[in-house]
């Protein structure tokens, strides 16, 4: 390790520890497949940490000092999300265009599938000095066919923000949650 990589990591907002092994270790392990590895890797992370509305979604990203993540612009068929804030203009500066954001991808990724309960994809839409977009599609009409998604039980966020809204600003509930929501009722009929 460099002193100028050192000196960047032990003065970053990510630390010592999770800037050697998030953009060291894991880019040495990896090699030329580190993008496509850490996307999968990322999905997996999303698995043990599903979440159910899109505010949980930013509060988790930030509890994983991910970054900060702002949902810029949404259709039925794609999203796209900022990813900006200290972490993110560290880990550009140090590395520009090595810098990989695959991890953050498939973890978006999953999160929006468990979600929609649809196959949603992520990718680096565009790049900047102080943030990344990401881009992620979905086709509605394309059920997301895993057990995990029938299966999950999203997490209760602790030291999440209190949420203040009036009933006209509440979040609705996703598809899969209304799913799951009568599936019960059902049950308890």
């Amino acid at each position: 390790m460099s002193q100028k990589l050192y000196d960047q990591l032990i003065n970053s907002p990510q630390g010592l520890n999770t800037g050697t092994f998030r953009d060291v270790i894991l880019p040495a392990i990896l090699g030329k497949e580190t993008d496509e590895m850490l996307y999968w890797i990322g999905k997996d992370l999303a698995r043990q940490y599903p979440v159910a509305t899109t505010n949980d979604l930013i509060t988790l990203t930030r509890q994983l000092a991910f970054g900060d993540l702002t949902l810029v612009k949404k259709t039925t068929t794609s999203q796209i999300w900022r990813l900006g804030g200290p972490v993110i203009v560290n880990r550009i500066s140090r590395d520009d265009e090595e810098t990989s954001f695959g991890l953050e991808c498939g973890f978006l990724a999953q999160e929006v599938e468990f979600q929609l309960n649809t196959i949603v994809e992520a990718k680096v839409n565009d790049r900047h000095h102080d943030y990344v977009e990401i881009l992620l599609e979905n086709d509605p009409q394309t059920k997301s066919s895993s057990e995990r998604n029938e299966l999950v039980t999203f997490i209760q966020l602790q030291g999440a923000p209190a949420e203040k809204q009036s009933g006209d600003e509440k979040e609705k509930p996703s598809r899969l949650q209304r799913l799951k929501h009568g599936k019960k009722k059902s049950k308890e009929k």
